[in-house]
């Protein structure tokens, strides 16, 4: 039998924390979610149980399990940790691992390819378990459950759910288009196996990633009436114009709040990027989560070819008077393999070669309008602004009231508890069908 161990970036350098690489810097009061378990690597497991995963594990934990002598060590990974994973291939060639495999969104990158015997493309559980001659009749959801911590450090957990995976649509920035352009369903027993666990282990809020939740209409009913039937509250990945078209319906059944892509508010750039959405709508929809007490969290990018310091100045004060409970702002960044990638190359010219510096929070390409340190002045502004010294009121003040409203306070006194069910070692995989 081949033997075969999936890793993950190591953690040395600290967990990555989604919140705060999306805040100003040393912003004590603000929300967290560690990373600590691969959601990739989690399904891998869960579908194909003859490899074994190391998630985030130290340098000194991954040299350790190379000593088991494994047939195949793989790597999943994003562009921004290549320069890591290439050592860590380095280590496991001169610790005598005959085969190297890649996979994740840095496996696109064509010069990081050549390092590995095998790079999968797209979600790989299928192509996983053929290389190992097994075959899979239907994906299962694994439980994922991530410890989201509250401003001032009390602990809540929340279980994850995918229940699409891929993208149809063709942003010109989204590497999605390439990694997996159908939206594929999972299949709702596999979902209903996963709200069963996080139920039944006193998780009662759950965060759908969907790239667009609802691009399914059918399907996305199903899951929402699995939902309403668990009684657990519920947290949407998806674009403005599905929010805004099933808004009323979604918050009568169980929505808490939404994540959605803004991107920029001039309506020529939203075009030329293939966003297909109008900045009226977000504005609308911003509007209506606040009004009704919900969570607001918006994606937003600065520095497209068109603008100025000048004008991203002003459009990050626009962005601030949203009123969002959280907002991710990054920097236009190429990433191989799109369209974008492809326009600023040939028309500016991409000089960054350190793939560390392609975290969306650098500038790596020849910016017409913006000096060297221009765009990362501003990127700091924006988050200085969007968590401005009303931002915690404000915030708590939603979250309190919304908690009273469901007369779920007694479930918070209680999640400390419940989050235990997010650490790794004890976070379980479901028993064979």
């Amino acid at each position: 039998m081949t033997r075969v161990l999936l890793t993950t970036v190591d953690r040395d350098l600290g967990l990555y924390d989604y919140y705060g690489e999306n805040a100003p810097e040393r912003f004590r009061w603000r929300f967290q979610m560690p990373r600590r378990i691969s959601f990739g690597l989690r399904f891998l497991r869960q579908n194909v149980p003859e490899i074994e995963i190391l998630e985030y594990p130290t340098r000194a934990e991954y040299r350790n399990a190379l000593k088991k002598g494994w047939d195949v060590v793989g790597f999943s990974f994003y562009l921004e940790e290549s320069n890591r994973i290439l050592e860590m291939a380095e280590e496991a060639h001169k610790a005598g691992i005959s085969r190297l495999w890649a996979g994740n969104y840095g496996a696109l990158t064509p010069s990081v390819q050549a390092s590995f015997d095998d790079v999968f493309h797209g979600y790989g559980e299928d192509a996983v378990a053929q290389s190992l001659g097994k075959k899979i009749e239907t994906v299962r959801h694994p439980p994922l459950v991530t410890k989201f911590v509250l401003p001032g450090g009390w602990p809540m957990p929340v279980g994850i759910l995918f229940t699409t995976r891929g993208c149809s649509f063709q942003c010109t920035f989204c590497q999605t288009t390439v990694f997996a352009s159908q939206p594929k369903a999972l299949p709702l027993e596999s979902i209903e196996e996963a709200l069963r666990f996080y139920v039944a282990h006193g998780i009662n809020y759950v965060l759908i990633l969907d790239e667009n939740f609802g691009n399914i209409p059918q399907h996305a009913e199903a899951v929402i009436e699995l939902m309403a039937r668990y009684k657990v509250n519920w947290l949407v990945q998806t674009r403005v114009d599905l929010l805004l078209r099933n808004f009323d319906e979604w918050l009568g059944k169980g929505m808490e709040g939404a994540l959605f892509g803004i991107e920029s508010f001039h309506q020529d750039v939203l075009k030329q990027i293939h966003k297909g959405e109008k900045v009226g709508a977000v504005m609308e929809l911003a509007q209506r989560l606040n009004r009704a007490g919900k969570y607001a969290h918006g994606y937003y990018i600065i520095g497209f070819p068109s603008e100025t310091p000048e004008s991203i100045h002003e459009d990050l004060k626009t962005l601030a008077a949203m009123e969002l409970d959280v907002t991710q702002i990054t920097i236009v960044t190429p990433h191989p393999r799109t369209q974008l990638w492809n326009e600023l190359n040939s028309n500016y010219g991409i000089f960054e070669k350190d793939l560390s510096k392609y975290d969306t929070k650098h500038l790596v390409w020849n910016h017409p309008e913006c000096q060297p340190g221009t765009l990362e002045a501003l990127l700091k502004q924006g988050f200085d602004l969007c968590y401005g010294k009303d931002w915690l009121r404000r915030t708590g003040r939603k979250f309190l009231t919304s908690r009273l409203h469901r007369r779920d306070l007694g479930d918070l006194l209680l999640s400390p508890l419940h989050a235990r069910w997010a650490e790794p070692r004890r976070l379980p995989y479901l028993r064979p069908s």
